[in-house]
C-alpha cells in the first residue's frame, strides 16, 4: 500500500505559501496517528494484508476531512479572487473610458487655440503694421472734435479686441494645457487599472490551480480509502476464520486453565495467590486497550477483547501479578509467546506476546517474579504486553483486579 504522507504534503504545498488554512497541524498529524494506533489495537487478529488495508483506511479518513475542508477554502478563494479580478476589470473599463473622455476634452481645447487664434489673426497683423498709429494721427489731424471723439472711439474699440483677443487665446491655451495634465493623469490611472486587472486575474487563475491541486488530493484519499476497503472485504472470511481460531485456542486454553485449576483443588493447593486482592501490574507501560466486546472498524461485527493491553518498549520486564504455579509457558497461535500462572481458587492470568520466556511449566513463582519480556509475537501489531485475567478460565476485565492508578 502507498503511503498517505505524500498527499498531505501536496495538499500543504497547495496553499502553505498564502494561506494558513491549507495547512496541517500538529493536531491533524496526532488524530491521524492516534487513528493509526486505534486501529492496530482492533486488527491484531486480523491477516497482514487486512492490517495493512486497516492502516491506510485510519490514514485516510483521518486526513479526508482536512482535505475536503481544504477544497472548501480554496474554492471559496477562487471564488473571491475571481470577483476581484472582475471588479479591477471594471475599474480598468471606467478608466479607459475617462480616459476616452479627457483625450476628447483635450482635442476639443486644442482646437479652441487654433479657432481663436485665425479669428483673431488679421487683427494681431493689423497691430503689427502700426494700424493703430495711422488711425491715432488722422484722429489728431482732423479739425472736426465730433470726428476726433468717434476717431478716438474707434481707436479704444481696437485696443479692447486686441486684448480680449489676446487674452482668448491664452485662456484656450491654458485650458488645452490643463486638459493634456488630465489626459496624462488618466493614461496612468488607466494603465494602473490594466495591470492591477491583469494581476487580479493571475491571482484567480493561481487559485483555481490551488482548488484543482486540493481536489485532486481529496481524489487520492477517497481512491485509497476506497482501494482499501475492497482489499479488507476481499478479505473478510478470511479474518473471520483467524478471529474464529483465536477464540477456539483461547476456549482450548481455558479447558486447560479449569484443569489445572482442578488439579491444585485437588491437592489442596492454592499456589500461594492471594485470589486476585492486590495483583500488581505487571509491566511498567500504559494501558492502550481496554478488556470488553468492541465493534469491528472495518467489517461491523462484534468482537471481545478478552484482555488489557499495556504498551511497553521490546524487552520490557514481565512481572507475575501474583505469586502462583506457571500452568502454561510456550507458544500458542495468535497470543504468540505466553506464559499463564494459575494462583488457585480457579483465578489465573495470562501474558501473552512476550519476545522471552523466563520460566517454564510446573514453576512456582512468587509475586512481582520476574517471568519474561515484552515483544510483539503472534497477533500483533506492535510491542507491548496482553494481559488476561481468568476466573475459572473464563475471561474477565483485569482492571478490577489491579491497583487504580495502573501503576508499578
Amino acid at each position: 500500500m502507498r503511503r498517505i504522507g505524500w498527499l498531505l504534503a501536496a495538499l500543504l504545498l497547495a496553499g502553505s505559501a498564502s494561506s494558513p488554512a491549507f495547512g496541517v497541524s500538529q493536531s491533524d498529524l496526532d488524530k491521524v496517528e492516534r487513528e493509526k494506533a486505534q486501529m492496530a489495537a482492533q486488527l491484531e487478529d486480523a491477516s497482514d494484508e487486512v492490517r495493512a488495508a486497516g492502516q491506510v483506511l485510519a490514514r485516510t479518513t483521518a486526513a479526508l476531512p482536512g482535505a475536503e475542508h481544504a477544497v472548501d477554502v480554496a474554492q471559496g478563494r477562487v471564488a473571491a479572487a475571481e470577483a476581484e479580478a472582475a471588479q479591477a476589470q471594471r475599474e480598468a473599463d471606467a478608466a479607459r473610458e475617462a480616459l476616452q473622455e479627457v483625450e476628447a476634452e483635450y482635442e476639443a481645447a486644442r482646437e479652441a487655440v487654433e479657432i481663436a487664434r485665425e479669428a483673431r489673426a488679421s487683427l494681431f497683423a493689423a497691430t503689427a503694421r502700426g494700424s493703430e498709429l495711422l488711425t491715432l494721427d488722422a484722429v489728431l489731424a482732423s479739425g472736426d472734435p465730433q470726428k476726433a471723439v468717434d476717431g478716438l472711439t474707434y481707436l479704444e474699440f481696437m485696443m479692447d479686441g486686441k486684448n480680449l483677443a489676446v487674452e482668448e487665446v491664452t485662456l484656450a491655451r491654458r485650458e488645452a494645457a490643463n486638459a493634456e495634465n488630465a489626459a496624462s493623469l488618466s493614461e496612468t490611472e488607466a494603465v494602473a487599472a490594466e495591470t492591477a486587472a491583469a494581476d487580479a486575474l493571475a491571482a484567480a487563475e493561481t487559485r483555481y490551480t490551488e482548488a484543482q491541486a486540493a481536489q485532486l488530493a481529496v481524489q487520492e484519499l477517497v481512491g485509497q480509502h476506497e482501494a482499501a476497503l475492497a482489499v479488507a472485504e476481499d478479505a473478510r472470511d478470511d479474518a473471520q476464520s483467524e478471529y474464529d481460531e483465536l477464540e477456539a485456542e483461547s476456549e482450548r486454553l481455558a479447558d486447560q486453565l479449569r484443569q489445572a485449576d482442578d488439579d491444585n483443588d485437588d491437592s489442596g493447593d492454592s499456589g500461594g495467590g492471594s485470589s486476585g486482592s492486590g495483583f500488581v501490574v505487571p509491566v511498567d507501560g500504559w494501558k492502550s486497550s481496554d478488556f470488553g466486546w468492541r465493534r469491528h472498524p472495518i467489517y461491523g461485527t462484534t468482537r471481545l477483547h478478552g484482555g488489557t493491553d499495556f504498551a511497553a518498549g521490546t524487552g520490557a520486564t514481565i512481572h507475575a501479578a501474583d505469586s502462583g504455579k506457571v500452568v502454561y509457558a510456550g507458544w500458542s497461535s495468535g497470543y504468540g509467546q505466553l506464559t499463564c500462572i494459575s494462583h488457585g481458587g480457579g483465578l489465573s492470568t495470562c501474558y501473552a506476546h512476550q519476545s522471552e520466556i523466563w520460566v517454564d511449566d510446573g514453576e512456582r513463582v512468587d509475586r512481582d517474579e520476574r517471568i519474561g519480556a515484552v515483544g510483539s509475537t503472534g497477533d500483533s501489531t506492535g510491542p507491548h504486553l496482553h494481559f488476561e485475567v481468568r476466573v475459572r478460565g473464563d475471561r474477565v476485565d483485569p482492571v478490577g483486579y489491579l491497583p487504580g492508578c495502573l501503576c508499578r
